[in-house]
């Protein structure tokens, strides 16, 4: 049957929690169709409720809410008049009126399966009158006091495809993450370089803190055929970082401002293709800060694509960037990047990716010169563990500048990462569920100034519809 949110357009029709299991206690029997030329019967409330419910379910939307109406005249917190009266007008085009009734009758009662259907009345006629971010807003309402699983996914796929299908998208991230090195730098306190030891300074060395990150973005849709679609949006990201009470003892004078990293930028996009192919083209513009000050300016290009495959899924992608460096012209940078990823749909609903990374980075600085390869494996769980969902994933990545510095020969490193992801479903809030990443990484440098290990514990909320 069709999504709730598809068939907002068409006035006449209900979303198919509501057409199907709303109002459980119906009992179809066909008499108020059978005798519609009858003379007027005197009924009891109980008996003219299940007459509405009749109605409302034979389709007779005008009956039901004339019966409801007369319902509510005799008493105004009748739950059952007001789901149904809301229902029938909203079948009948009246939205206004029918979200003010659904709204009635979700603050009235405390039981899920009521409050689940004038949930559902409530979306679906705000979406009705255009109110995208309202009609989500009540489905997430409707999912959160869903009394089934069942009923739960019927709202959750309808808020998807009022997602897939406006014209606005909005995102937003928030997370705290304690971590062991905010300023990536050092294990060590004293390095080989040249042959020589020297004593690193404190800002130099790993300094543990607590990072709070907060991004947020938007974009725009526009429709250009069934296969195709053109986006444009922007993106905000900011990392501010507190500094422990012993970091600050040895940073030098250094606090978490000196760390603080932020990023703008606009995005255009166009899309096409199929679920079972797929192709993208992005152009992007962006600024970055550094302890407050201007970074980098950059301008990107990159295409992506994506086909169905037995089994899963195999990716491509294609990039090329330049970045203009604020601090020094030298240490500016062209990117070539190439990416190809394989991704498997196993038993059970696990679903495991393969991806492989190439990077070319040319700088007449030594210092930003190089190539990189990254290789990442990720498995992400079909089924709840200890009622959390479970992300792992696991990489290895191999640095090789293209020139010597701070020692004969040119640095090399291997890098090593494990992270694990947990989405705690079990206290989710209108499809919003807390989220806790562990992410450990350690990297091995043929510099000792390069060696490095961090371990970060971030808590965050993201939404699981």
């Amino acid at each position: 049957m069709a999504s709730a949110a598809g068939r907002g357009r068409r006035r006449g029709r209900l979303p198919p929690a509501i057409a199907a299991g709303m109002l459980a206690a119906i009992v179809v029997s066909g008499a108020l169709a059978e005798n519609r030329d009858a003379a007027p019967a005197r009924l009891n409330p109980d008996e003219a409720r299940a007459t509405a419910r009749q109605a409302f379910r034979l389709g007779d939307h005008a009956s039901a809410a004339a019966i409801s109406a007369a319902l509510l005249q005799r008493n105004p917190d009748d739950l059952t008049a007001l789901i149904v009266l809301a229902g029938a007008q909203q079948a009948l085009g009246q939205d206004a009126i029918a979200a003010a009734h659904a709204r009635r009758a979700f603050r009235l009662t405390r039981d899920p399966s009521a409050r689940f259907d004038a949930a559902m009345i409530l979306s679906r006629a705000h979406y009705a009158q255009g109110h995208v971010m309202r009609a989500q807003y009540w489905l997430r309402r409707s999912g959160h006091v869903a009394p089934s699983p069942a009923l739960k996914a019927v709202a959750q796929r309808d808020f998807n495809y009022i997602q897939a299908v406006k014209p606005w998208e909005t995102r937003f991230h928030f997370g705290l993450a304690p971590s062991s090195n905010v300023n990536n730098g050092s294990d060590a306190s004293v390095v080989m370089l040249n042959g020589l030891p020297f004593v690193l300074s404190g800002d130099a060395r790993a300094l543990a803190g607590v990072e709070a990150t907060t991004g947020f973005g938007a974009k725009r849709r526009f429709r250009i055929s069934d296969t195709r679609l053109a986006t444009l949006g922007f993106n905000l990201l900011s990392r501010n970082y507190r500094l422990t009470p012993a970091a600050l003892a040895v940073s030098g004078g250094k606090t978490g401002a000196d760390y603080a990293f932020g990023a703008a930028e606009i995005e255009a996009a166009l899309h096409q293709g199929s679920n079972s192919a797929r192709q993208a083209f992005f152009v992007t513009f962006g600024r970055n800060w550094y302890g407050g000050a201007v970074l980098t300016d950059y301008a990107k290009v990159a295409l992506a694509s994506e086909r169905a495959v037995t089994g899963g899924a195999l990716g491509l992608s294609l990039s090329l960037e330049r970045q203009i460096r604020a601090d020094s012209n030298q240490r500016s940078a062209t990117l070539a990047s190439a990416g190809l990823s394989r991704s498997f749909t196993l038993p059970a609903g696990h679903r495991a990716t393969l991806s492989y990374s190439l990077r070319n980075v040319f700088s007449g600085s030594t210092e930003i010169a190089h190539i990189a390869h990254d290789l990442n494996f990720g498995l992400r769980l079909g089924e709840p563990v200890l009622g959390a969902w479970m992300a792992l994933g696991l990489g290895v990545n191999a640095r090789t500048d293209k020139a010597p510095r701070l020692a004969p020969d040119p640095r090399r490193d291997i890098g090593f990462s494990a992270t694990i992801s947990m989405t705690l479903t079990r206290f989710e809030v209108m499809g919003f569920s807390p989220v806790i990443d562990l992410n450990l990484s350690r990297n091995l440098s043929t510099i000792d100034l390069y060696d490095s290990s961090r371990q970060n514990l971030s808590v965050g909320i993201k939404s699981t519809f």
